[in-house]
């Protein structure tokens, strides 16, 4: 199994859409992908082509449950899509609640991951939040995703000093950003880029150009690679898509084979 989270210290940042693009590249390489929506504005699933008049979603289910494999519906190309679901105050504060005891998670991402070929990827909350952290402590590859502004650029170094994260996240695991909305017809958008590229270098795995396809593909429930797939942007996630397996691939023991030996 290999697990991938997708996180950001602050809203705003296109951090789902980026959760989205990622499973849709990746599974288009031939790998099973499963993606979880942890965030309660239940927004993944609208990437997916999931009607907004369908409210159903895992949480409901979820605590009293160890195989969240029935939970999943398949949407796009195959990908297993647990959306969070519209849910009372009451049940969000009782699977918080539940994310906050250790190994609550092991069971059920392990059952999501039982088919050899599997990338698990967690789409989190913007800020701190319960499954930031019981995620984290799982995870093989954590991303942060970041706009090139100075909003996003001033909360850097609480990700850089490991404050974001908890202390105990996997031996081995790895953590990456990947910067969004990328513009450089803007002047502070391109020195922030340049700084990022120049402090960070490999860890920066991604560089997602601004570009009218995403909102485009978003409004249209589909992936940008459906939408327009010659546009930068989907150039952009091939890339980064590339650079994310490729990190999988040198983590020791998480290394996710394409299913039939393709490559």
């Amino acid at each position: 199994m290999a697990l991938i989270s997708v996180d950001s210290p602050k809203g705003g940042v296109g951090k789902t859409t980026c959760a989205a693009n990622l499973a849709y590249g990746i599974r288009r390489l031939g790998y099973r992908v499963a993606v979880i929506d942890f965030d309660p504005q239940n927004a993944l699933r609208l990437h997916f082509g999931v009607p907004l008049s369908e409210s159903a979603g895992y949480v409901h289910s979820a605590v009293d449950r160890d195989d969240w494999r029935p939970l999943a519906r398949t949407v796009g190309d195959g990908i297993q899509l647990l959306a969070y679901g519209e849910v009372p105050r009451f049940e969000r504060q009782v699977f918080d609640r539940a994310l906050e005891e250790p190994g609550f998670l092991n069971r059920p991402l392990a059952s999501l991951a039982s088919t050899p070929g599997t990338v698990v990827i967690a789409d989190l909350p913007p800020g701190d939040s319960s499954a930031l952290w019981a995620v984290s402590r799982l995870a093989d590859l954590r991303i942060t995703v970041l706009l090139a502004d100075s909003a996003s650029l001033s909360l850097l170094p609480r990700v850089e000093s490991g404050d974001f994260f908890p202390e105990d996240v996997p031996a081995g695991s790895r953590h990456g950003f990947i910067l969004n909305q990328v513009d450089p017809r803007q002047r502070l958008n391109t020195e922030i880029t340049e700084f990022m590229e120049q402090r960070h270098g490999s860890e920066l795995l991604g560089e997602i150009h601004r570009d009218e396809a995403f909102p485009e593909a978003n409004a249209r429930q589909r992936s940008v690679f459906e939408q327009a797939p010659h546009c930068r942007g989907a150039a952009d996630f091939k890339q980064c898509v590339n650079r994310v397996l490729q990190q999988l691939a040198e983590i020791g023991g998480t290394a996710v084979e394409v299913p039939g030996g393709a490559s």
